[in-house]
């Protein structure tokens, strides 16, 4: 890829840049290492058993994740250019809300009735409701419901309607744990398979080595697996990148050439970004436990549009934080051609060759579905990519945290 790159415009390149290492000291690429500490066993959590539950797992997460996303700006260099874990740790801290949210209503349901428990029951409804307000989440647990109603709504009487509500509401304890099971799962394997990634990457290119032969190696193991080879390649685009960087800094470059470096570099980083959440949107979140669960796929379906955003940075004097609505326009979240922002041409007659082959959990390899990015939809991945990926906008994910967050 990165010969291919320079061609588009360096012509030449001249062997003091072509042999280009890092000299000054603020060049040199050193990685303490992060822990990555088990945490799938948050799948296991109950109100009865304890242990550790889904939103300790989540602030965990979001901290390895918010580490990574440090460590990954300093290995690419200047200028900044945002990278999956800088996303990821925004999008886990999210799904962190509504972890919490399930994992109280739960504890709530477990409470007994006896005076004893009235003081903590009162306590964590005020508490549950004040942080789903804080959170945002309150518009589109309003929609959730009125969705299942009117989805299921016929012309008849209002005892009708009336059966129909308690049923949903005896229905509601079952749905929460489906929910809750499968965002904790994938919030756990996505650490477990991506974050891993990044820090088995780092700690190789920290040692002087190559970081893909070491992603090959614990692939090889069966520590890590990447059944399309998007994960690779990802970290493959990455490593040209970080050598691009010292090449555009090298002294005395010309400005044109350097501006053709750090545009193939840029590239180089999102199409890394775009191949990593490709397959690991497919291969874990669109599990039938997770997003294909009947059950998530309702509840994110009935979610009306404008509803659901991704919580990024805070605001200047405490006025709150940004946020990035997600599909304003309509659409299932559940959904990957929609989620991901990207348009199914594997029967199209004239499918390009730069499709992206998708092989979905359970299906062979030989009904790989294809797509072709569509940036013409809004608040989809491809759009969030794009949008964050260098500037301002990019820099201010960089330097921003996630919100805390704790069990109720």
């Amino acid at each position: 890829m990165l010969p291919e790159l320079l061609r588009l415009g360096l012509g030449e390149v001249p062997h003091e840049v072509a042999r280009a290492r890092p000299g000054p000291s603020h060049e040199r690429f050193s990685y303490p290492g992060v822990p990555i500490v088990e945490l799938r066993r948050a799948r296991q959590w109950t109100p009865e058993r304890g242990g550790l539950c889904g939103v300790q797992a989540n602030a965990h997460t979001v901290t390895t994740y918010q580490a990574l996303d440090l460590h990954m700006a300093r290995y690419l260099g200047a200028p900044q250019l945002s990278t999956w874990v800088t996303f990821a740790k925004y999008a886990a801290r999210e799904a962190g809300s509504w972890i919490r949210l399930l994992e109280t209503m739960l504890s709530l349901g477990h409470l007994g009735l006896g005076a004893g428990t009235y003081a903590r029951r009162l306590r964590l409804s005020r508490s549950l409701l004040t942080l789903a307000h804080q959170d945002g989440l309150l518009p589109a647990l309003t929609s959730v419901v009125l969705g299942l109603l009117e989805g299921d709504r016929t012309r008849t009487s209002p005892l009708a309607e009336t059966h129909r509500l308690a049923s949903l509401l005896s229905e509601r304890r079952q749905m929460a744990w489906a929910m809750r099971h499968g965002l904790v799962e994938g919030n756990t394997e996505m650490y477990h398979r991506v974050g891993f990634a990044f820090d088995v990457f780092l700690r190789a290119e920290s040692a002087g080595s190559d970081g893909r032969v070491a992603l090959q190696e614990v692939i090889t193991s069966g520590a890590l697996e990447d059944p399309q080879g998007y994960l690779q390649a990802g970290f493959t685009l990455y490593r040209e990148a970080h050598l691009l960087g010292l090449l555009a800094r090298a002294p005395r470059l010309p400005r044109d050439r350097q501006w053709v470096l750090e545009s193939c570099r840029r590239h180089l980083v999102h199409e890394g970004n775009l191949l990593i959440a490709l397959q690991e949107q497919a291969l874990v979140l669109q599990r039938p436990s997770i997003f294909a669960h009947p059950v998530l796929h309702a509840l994110l379906g009935s979610v009306r549009p404008g509803h659901l955003r991704m919580t990024t940075t805070a605001l200047p004097g405490g006025r709150g934080h940004e946020g990035f609505p997600l599909l304003p326009e309509g659409g299932n979240w559940a959904d990957f051609e929609a989620r991901m922002g990207v348009r199914d041409v594997t029967h199209a007659p004239d499918r390009p060759a730069s499709a992206y082959p998708i092989i979905f959990p359970g299906t062979p390899p030989s009904e790989a579905r294809y797509y072709v990015v569509d940036t013409n939809r809004r608040g989809t991945i491809v759009d969030l990519l794009m949008r964050y990926l260098a500037g301002p906008a990019g820099e201010q994910l960089q330097r921003g945290c996630p919100r805390d967050i704790h069990p109720l």
